[in-house]
């Protein structure tokens, strides 16, 4: 954890007797260097503090009726938090092509998750000369590779499974191989899907987990399988989703996540909080993280890790220490494996027949194989070509559908056509509320704002100098957590106004006066803030998927997103610190400027709080919300963490705040 935090000592004082202008008044920096990643290290403190109780609250847990207890209430939790679960419709499947191999055949198909969502996949059968059916079954997903279930590392591994006796089933995720819609990476498609879902209240989790498991349906609907015997396995993106379904869908009998679970604490610091599907809202505020993947179903589950791995492998370990003391306590010692291994972030030949065996152990009943023996698997990665191993498909076999897009079937609906419609109820469904006090708790409660005798934050004024015939007051807003709020009143030389403009924006102090220049010649008070995680105090430690300098505090966002919370709220709340400042120094009219998406957290203060300000003025303002998610993902609409309260959609629309 980071201890180092940046307090009002740290900060000079400024005080000479001219500044040749007011713009370098306003520039000049009110702290030490590392004041501009303030923002985000006192958010990870606070991350890191909910990770820690997270694992606490399991180790605490003194026999099995606690820990059965304890799993089933963080299980409702997470799928209520992810957005509960859609109705079960038909899959309709429709098989392409079949291929036959030596053992084995490979079907080709599609399946429906939702009505129109084609899921396209490839299904591995053993010959039953050689295994006897009904099968063990293993569902695989993949990970970020565009090619998705054809990419040769995910084919591999359904031969391994398929020559071990196993029915195995690879599918597409959402703008991957074939269902490719969107000119973007997977990654940012994902946090486009992510963001506008949870714009709803629903999630990329939500919508990644029920792909899942709608093909634990179809696996478990063939006739060759064994419904009893299903298990999932999967590296990287398909080991975050081989996590969410171990914790989802206790279905499954075994599980194999590979290269992702290690601690959130360890994510963050390291790498900063990943893709949309990875992150389930407010999931630390009621105790789930990583650890909770393994622990809530009462499952066997092997945790593969890389030394090398972005996803620390101390971290894996720490993970593992705890999974470990809480499966002595319950009696379920040897349920839970880790299959560790040289190199760097990836699937190979040692750690995907590691994950088969693990299958084979728990599905087939060869116990033989446990424990798993990682040394042994590594030598399989020495000399190995994945060129000449038997990967299921020729590169001119691969591809399910007659054009290889699932947009092109018919009946095929994309997910920003759900969303759309799924807006429109919401919209259709709102009622008004019934007075604005009513209105100001719900906009509290969703965006986590808190009122400023709720916040404990202490005011330092730092010094004053004048420029350019005014007098600038530097203060500095110091929360509990140790941030620090820049800011500087700025007055007319030889004028006691008792109305004040509080201006902000994207773009520093200097640029917001800017905005709010007409006020200060009028001879009011201006009092310009970089808000949390903006400007001087913006910086990031990671660039997050997309965002880089524009949004540099994206990944501040998102883990407050963990926490249940949003950079809305945490903005909004800055606002009513100031207002009350101010007002409890005369100033009797308090108005807002706010520029660009810094205007959804003053319409959010302006509605949290009815008669704080007595006008909110929005400079180039952000679209609505209805708009960003009504916007097709063509890159042309950046949706972000940073401009989104979670399930606000279904009660209003951020820009109905400012009527």
């Amino acid at each position: 954890m980071h201890k180092s935090m940046v307090t009002v000592a740290a900060f000079a004082v400024a005080s000479c007797a001219s500044a040749a202008t007011l713009n370098e008044a306003l520039e000049r920096k009110l702290g030490p260097n590392a004041q501009n990643i303030s923002s985000y290290v006192t958010v990870f403190n606070e991350l890191e503090k909910l990770d820690a109780a997270a694992d606490r609250a399991w180790l605490a847990l003194e026999d099995r009726a606690s820990y059965d207890r304890h799993r089933k209430d963080l299980h409702a939790k997470m799928i209520a938090a992810m957005g509960g679960l859609p109705e079960r419709t038909p899959l309709r499947p429709r098989i392409f092509k079949v291929h036959r191999r030596d053992g084995y055949r490979i079907e080709q198909l599609a399946f429906e998750s939702m009505p129109g969502i084609f899921v396209t996949a490839n299904l591995f059968i053993p010959d039953d000369a050689k295994f006897k059916a009904p099968y063990p079954a293993v569902v695989m997903s993949c990970g970020h590779a565009e090619e998705g279930k054809d990419c040769d590392t995910y084919l591999r591994a359904c031969v391994l499974a398929v020559k071990a006796g196993f029915v195995a089933l690879m599918y597409d995720p959402y703008e991957q191989g074939e269902r490719r819609v969107c000119p973007r990476g997977s990654t940012m498609d994902h946090n486009q899907i992510g963001l506008r879902a949870a714009l709803l209240g629903g999630s990329m989790a939500q919508l990644r987990v029920w792909d899942g498991m709608r093909a634990v349906d179809y696996a478990m609907s063939r006739g060759e399988v064994d419904p009893e015997r299903v298990g999932f396995m999967g590296q990287s993106g398909g080991g975050t989703m081989t996590a969410l379904m171990t914790a989802v869908d206790h279905r499954l009998k075994a599980t194999a996540p590979s290269c992702y679970l290690t601690t959130l604490t360890s994510l963050c610091e390291h790498m900063g909080p990943q893709d949309a599907e990875q992150n389930i809202f407010g999931q630390l505020a009621f105790g789930l993280n990583h650890t909770g993947y393994v622990l809530i179903p009462d499952t066997k589950v092997a945790v593969t890790a890389k030394y090398s791995d972005m996803f620390t492998y101390y971290g894996t370990c720490r993970l593992m220490r705890t999974v470990e003391d809480v499966a002595a306590k319950i009696g379920a010692s040897g349920h839970y494996a880790l299959n560790a291994a040289p190199g760097l972030h990836g699937w190979t030949e040692a750690t995907e027949q590691g994950s088969v065996d693990w299958m084979r152990a728990w599905l087939r009943g060869e116990k033989e194989l446990l424990p798993l023996d990682a040394q042994k698997y590594m030598a399989l990665d020495l000399g190995f070509e994945m060129k000449s191993v038997d990967r299921g498909l020729s590169e001119n076999e691969r591809g399910c559908t007659p054009t290889k897009r699932t947009a092109d079937l018919p009946g095929a609906r994309s997910i920003y056509e759900v969303m759309r419609d799924r807006l429109a109820a919401a919209v259709a469904g709102r009622k008004p509320f019934e007075s604005a006090a009513a209105r100001a708790g719900c906009v509290r409660r969703l965006a986590a704002i808190r009122l400023p005798s709720e916040t404990g934050v202490l005011v330092k004024t730092l010094g004053e100098e004048e420029a350019e015939g005014c007098m600038v007051t530097r203060l500095a807003f110091l929360y509990p957590t140790g941030l620090a709020l820049p800011a500087e009143l700025v007055v007319r030389a030889g004028v006691k106004p008792t109305a004040a403009v509080v201006s902000v924006g994207r773009d520093g102090r200097a640029a917001a006066l800017a905005q709010a220049r007409d006020a200060l010649d009028a001879g009011k008070a201006v009092l310009v803030a970089d808000l949390t995680a903006l400007a001087s105090i913006g910086k990031g430690r990671y660039d997050f998927y997309g965002a880089g300098k524009d949004v540099p505090e994206e990944g501040t966002a998102a883990m407050l997103y963990l926490m249940g919370e949003s950079m809305v709220g945490r903005r909004a709340t800055d606002l009513l610190v100031i207002a009350d400042w101010l007002a409890k120094r005369g100033f009797a009219d308090v108005s807002l400027v706010a520029k660009d998406d810094v205007a959804i957290a003053a319409a959010h203060a302006n509605a949290a709080a009815p008669g704080v300000f007595s006008s909110v003025k929005t400079v180039d303002p952000s679209p609505s919300w209805a708009q960003m998610l009504s916007s097709e993902n063509d890159g042309s609409e950046n949706v972000r963490y940073t401009f989104i309260v979670n399930g606000a959609l279904d009660r209003y629309d951020w820009v109905d705040l400012l009527k």
